[in-house]
């Protein structure tokens, strides 16, 4: 007969509210917990003394054990009586994995919020943001009627990753596919509005043009409030449209309004999450986080107490994690190409698992005839990552997968990111637009880098070699500014990995991509000496203390004053963020946002606001009187203002060929990164020296660049690279003939011009006719342009010459860059078909 044991002493002793004691007292299964590992234990000790904070970040290393962090702080809060707890991941797979670890654990779990078992503060209920963001979320939203389910504690595990899928269920899309007449009345309703910020652009959206993106202007949309209510208000029941619409029908005023060719986008500046009452109403909001310096968004975005944010939670150390070789192969020798390289990872496939991870379709086709799986929905990762997890499979290319994925030990052993996402939504274009290098977009590119370089190291007893390809990738790891806002861990790896780098770009007598594939197959071999030097630099890791922008908090407050129509407020609070600002981009963004407040009080004001902003970032709305266009002039020579670009932009050898290169990885003909092309297009002439704007872009009105070449000579550049018939059409002559004539009635008499068009193929439709002297240029020739600029850029930094007049001069002739007739040497003349 069995022994009742609960019989013996006074009775059951109280559930264990410490969060170590707790975790020594659970029913665990098999032997992957042992044990705490010392960072899990300081950080639950020390959110134990702190856990009556409304806000608390708590900051793990990517592969730290997060997850089993946050499960023990809601299970010490439903002992401690301060339940229901609810722990959320970014998206359902990541649920699934957090649940089944919790009942590993011995916790009990529910993915039911309707359970009683979770309500009644027994069971932690385990959920994607997906199920607790959104217009008929199960927890009640404010001001539906509808009762609002009471949460003691919420866990936010991956909070910055988190925040994608928070910004996505606060954006309502309306498609032109599903909805063709409501999206052509809005259309229409803004038609002369969009026309006048950009005739071309209008003509864009109208066209079909993937490229094409627009902002509705602020005033616009607030004064047509009205009617644009009434047009979604007649959509309320439309089952995809239910799932956003009750989430920005109360801020619709304020918020951002992006049409592209097939949709428009409606956003707010921040999200309402107050219409989340579950979550402003928790005792207890715990975010776990990554190691990024920067946490300003949870403020911003999830409305986070700034002051607490800004004292997270860390262990005493950085250094708990496995080993990682970090190259940028292209930083070592520019002779190394992508292709090579990806011949290289399938030699290395034939021993360990290699995982790629690309942005897109796309980028995952140049990989094609080496990789033995290719996913991108979630169930075809989920197994694809349980195969790599079991044995050797060989190359796995996972699309637009850079968080998420646990990949330890033998399951990836090299990791290879071959670029990062780009922006394909109307806003996120629009933004990219914008801010361009802005910190805060440097950021997020350095965020989704560190994500992605960790799926592969996920405890201190993983190794991994991580290869980088693209030339943005090796600029963010080059360049010692943007290597400092790396987590203290991650950053060490890449220092130690740089001294690797700068030993193999001295070797001589091998070729460069053998040398490379030579220590990746050393640090595989687990080599001892390699060991030992990574672990004694992780040891040394410490983290920093945390950021909080100072626009963050006003920023937030502000809106929060806007989406109750307090607009004098809201745009008080936003000047303090105005003047907070101090990257000139970033504050011209904010002073667009300040404008859009000021209109519902003092119009007048904002548009001088605008105006102003416009000196900042020429990238903006532009005011309702327009912008008058600014004459560019080549005021020195050539050589003199190439060298002063080049030398004001490039601090080293490295940076200067990884910064070409970036360059020429934008002048691609790509209709998913037309942006990017015309902001490459104005770069590449600052680069050779010419005088260049954009002034489509900050006037509405104009080519999409233009060129200064010197003595009174300019080039008039349209930009169709996101073109894909292989013919001209007759509108893409007629758009240049418009910017020939503007010119014409900009520049006086003394000035000449070449209209140019940058096309795939110089033949014009039947029915086209070109400017007269008008050229082209093709892929073939801008191909020789972006060669010849090349090597240029590689004598000028073997020579560490690229400062000097005399010799870029020498080298621009060399190659054939001098303006004189430039136009014509790389460029052809379109012909009739």
């Amino acid at each position: 007969m069995a022994i009742d044991f609960s019989t013996f002493g006074s009775g059951p002793a109280p559930a264990p509210v410490d969060p170590r004691v707790l975790f020594d007292s659970l029913p665990r299964r098999g032997d992957r917990y042992e044990f705490l590992r010392d960072p899990q234990g300081q950080v639950l000790q020390a959110w134990f003394e702190r856990r009556t904070d409304k806000d608390l970040v708590i900051k793990l290393n990517t592969g730290g054990g997060k997850t089993l962090v946050g499960l023990m702080i809601c299970q010490s809060s439903l002992n401690e009586g301060a339940g229901p707890a609810l722990y959320l991941a970014p998206d359902p797979y990541l649920a699934q994995q957090a649940a089944e670890q919790a009942r590993d654990l011995g916790l009990e779990v529910t993915d039911n919020p309707k359970s009683s078992r979770f309500t009644g503060g027994e069971a932690i209920c385990v959920l994607s943001l997906h199920r607790f963001v959104n217009g008929k979320s199960v927890f009640g939203l404010l001001g539906s009627g509808k009762p609002i389910t009471d949460v003691g504690t919420i866990v936010v595990d991956d909070a910055h990753a988190a925040l994608a899928t928070v910004r996505e269920k606060f954006t309502m899309v309306l498609t032109r596919q599903d909805h063709p007449d409501d999206f052509g009345k809005l259309l229409d309703l803004f038609a002369s509005d969009l026309r006048k910020q950009s005739p071309t652009g209008f003509l864009d959206l109208t066209t079909d043009v993937n490229s094409a993106v627009q902002q509705v202007p602020f005033w616009a949309w607030a004064n047509r409030e009205s009617e644009v209510t009434e047009i979604l208000q007649g959509l309320r029941e439309d089952e995809d449209l239910q799932w956003s619409w009750p989430l920005v029908k109360d801020v619709l005023p304020v918020c951002r309004a992006v049409f592209t060719c097939d949709r428009l986008e409606i956003q707010p500046p921040h999200p309402p999450i107050g219409k989340i009452a579950s979550f402003t109403r928790a005792r207890r909001r715990v975010h776990l986080t990554a190691t990024l310096a920067d946490d300003s968004v949870l403020v911003t975005d999830f409305a986070a107490d700034p002051d607490t944010v800004a004292k997270p939670i860390t262990p005493r150390s950085a250094g708990y994690l496995g080993d990682r070789l970090i190259l940028a192969p292209r930083d070592i020798s520019s002779a190394i190409t992508d292709d090579t390289v990806r011949d290289m990872a399938a030699r290395l496939a034939a021993r360990v698992n290699v995982v790629v991870l690309v942005p897109s379709h796309r980028q995952a086709a140049a990989w094609s005839q080496h990789a033995v799986l290719t996913e991108s929905e979630s169930a075809g990762i989920g197994a694809a990552v349980n195969r790599l997890r079991g044995g050797h499979v060989g190359l796995v290319v996972l699309v637009n997968k850079y968080d998420g994925i646990d990949l330890p030990r033998a399951a990836c052993e090299v990791l290879i990111l071959d670029g990062l996402p780009e922006a394909y939504g109307g806003l996120t274009r629009r933004e990219q637009i914008v801010l361009g290098d802005s910190e805060d977009m440097v950021n997020r590119q350095l965020q989704r880098l560190e994500q992605g370089m960790g799926r592969g190291v996920r405890s201190v007893n993983d190794h991994c070699v991580v290869l980088l390809l693209g030339p943005r990738l090796s600029q963010l790891i080059a360049s010692p500014q943007y290597r400092a806002r790396f987590g203290p861990a991650t950053r060490a790896q890449i220092e130690l990995s740089r001294q690797v780098a700068n030993t193999l770009a001295r070797r001589d007598g091998e070729h460069p991509l053998e040398k490379i594939e030579a220590v990746v197959r050393q640090v595989l071999d687990r080599d001892q000496g390699w060991i030992t030097a990574s672990r004694a630099n992780l040891a040394q890791a410490t983290y920093p203390a945390t950021t909080i922008s100072p626009v963050a908090a006003p920023s937030r407050a502000a809106f929060e004053q806007a989406s109750i129509r307090q607009f004098a407020q809201a745009a008080s609070l936003m000047g303090q963020a105005v003047a907070a600002a101090t990257d000139d981009v970033e504050r011209g963004y904010l002073q667009e946002q300040l404008a859009s407040y000021q209109h519902f009080t003092d119009a007048p004001r904002a548009q001088q606001t605008l105006a102003k902003a416009l000196t900042n970032n020429p990238s903006l709305l532009h005011p309702i009187d327009g912008v008058k266009a600014t004459r560019i002039t080549a005021n020195d020579t050539q050589a003199v203002l190439a060298a002063a670009h080049l030398a004001r932009t490039y601090r080293d050898r490295n940076l200067l060929l990884l910064g070409v290169e970036a360059l020429v990885a934008d002048l691609a003909y790509d209709p998913t990164r037309v942006p990017a092309f015309e902001v490459a297009l104005e770069r590449l002439g600052l680069h050779l020296g010419f005088g260049a704007q954009r002034p489509e872009r900050t006037t509405g009105n104009g080519p999409d660049v233009l060129w200064a070449t010197g003595n009174l000579h300019y080039l008039v550049l349209e930009a169709k690279s996101g073109a894909t018939a292989e013919k001209i059409w007759r509108k893409d002559v007629e758009q240049l003939a418009h910017s020939m004539n503007w010119f014409q009635q900009t520049y006086d008499a003394t000035c000449s011009a070449t209209p140019v068009l940058l096309h795939r193929t110089n033949i014009l439709e039947r029915n086209a006719v070109a400017p007269a002297g008008t050229r082209i240029i093709t892929e073939d020739t801008l191909d020789a342009l972006t060669d010849a600029l090349r090597k240029a850029a590689l004598a000028l930094a073997d020579a560490d010459s690229w400062g000097d007049p005399t010799a870029v001069g020498q080298q621009f002739g060399a190659h054939r860059l001098l303006s004189q007739g430039i136009a014509e040497r790389f460029s052809v003349k379109p012909r009739a078909t």
